[in-house]
Formats: structure tokens, sequence, C-alpha cells
């Protein structure tokens, strides 16, 4: 090798190991006998630098039918999906969908050139369902000092009126207390996770 620290060669077997990256020129040479000098062939070699992938950050949590987006410290490559059915997420942009609950692994890729393999990092996201507030369903007119209760058909949320003036409600039972005459709105909410 004419740049050992670019490329060695093996001198009975001919294997190039790359070092660095550039240019070096191996020399193959048959040593001439009978007076005759040494024959010598060349042929360049160009040692490309391994592609890196960097290092992914970005939200690993997104509620189906909503987005998040992971990024690379390193330009240029990929995204891909191991389940799009789970999460999909632009080639390009990095914009990742919820679509189903459960995990996705994303995969970014740089591609490789000169000889050198592809370089990939990967980054797992959780989809997870949207919580439903369910049917609400009770008596909707109550006198003042008396008492009616609301109800959903799913359990876990809490309860909260727009005009406590008006009407009370107690968060966890949807027991509701007239307080004056007039109209508030009960809502039942279901945290999001």
């Amino acid at each position: 090798s004419s740049n050992t620290g670019t490329a060695t060669v093996n001198a009975t077997t001919g294997v190039i190991t790359g070092v660095a990256a550039g240019t070096a020129t191996m020399t193959y040479t048959v040593v001439g006998t009978g007076g005759c000098p040494d024959a010598t062939a060349t042929r360049t070699v160009t040692v490309t630098a391994a592609p890196v992938a960097g290092t992914l950050s970005g939200t690993q949590n997104v509620c189906v039918g909503l987005t998040t987006t992971f990024s690379s410290t390193q330009t240029g490559g990929t995204w891909s999906s191991s389940n799009n059915g789970t999460a999909t997420i632009g080639a390009t942009t990095g914009v990742i969908t919820g679509v189903a609950a459960g995990t996705a692994t994303i995969t970014y890729t740089v591609a490789g050139t000169g000889g050198c393999p592809d370089a990939t990092a990967t980054r797992t996201v959780t989809v997870t369902a949207a919580p439903v507030a369910g049917t609400l369903s009770g008596t909707q007119n109550v006198c003042v000092g008396l008492t009616t209760t609301f109800s959903s058909t799913q359990t876990g949320g809490t309860w909260s009126s727009s005009n406590t003036s008006i009407a009370t409600i107690n968060s966890t039972t949807g027991v509701i207390t007239g307080v004056a005459a007039g109209t508030a709105t009960i809502t039942y909410t279901v945290a999001g996770t």
C-alpha cells in the first residue's frame, strides 16, 4: 500500500482493510529472476468513511389519531416503522401518526456508500387509545335544595359544573345539588394517558 494510514493490504492474500477515508495505491510485485527486473501492477482503492445514523430523540408516546415527531442528530436519512398498523412515519419528516394502540419500532437509516453498509438507529413509540367519556344519563331537572344524579357508561372519570352558583356536582359520585334557579352545564372528563 502507498498509504497504510488509509488502507493496508495483506502481502500474500491481497485482503485490503480500510483504515481512514482517502485513496491509496496498491502495488502487486512479481520478483524478476535471471537478470530480469521485477514486474509490477497497480490499482487504486478509495476508502469511504462509514455512515452514522446519529442519536434519535422525540416524544415516545402518542395518542391514536395524533402525531409526534422524531429527529436525528444526523441529516440525510430516511424513517420507517416496524408496524404501520400501529404507527406510521413520514420517511423524510419523522412525523409519527398513531394508528392503533400498541408499540412500534421506528428506524432511521443513513445509506452507506463506497462499500460501506447502511447505518441504522432505532427508537420505540407507544400508541395509546384515546379515552372515551361514554354516554351520560340522569334527570336533567332538579329543585333548589334537592339532588339528582348523573352517570356515565364509562367509569374512571370526574364530574364538574360550569356554574356552581346554579348547581354543584360531586366530582366522583355525580350527585348534583340545585343551588339557585338557572342552567349549568355538567361535564364528565376521562383523563387521557
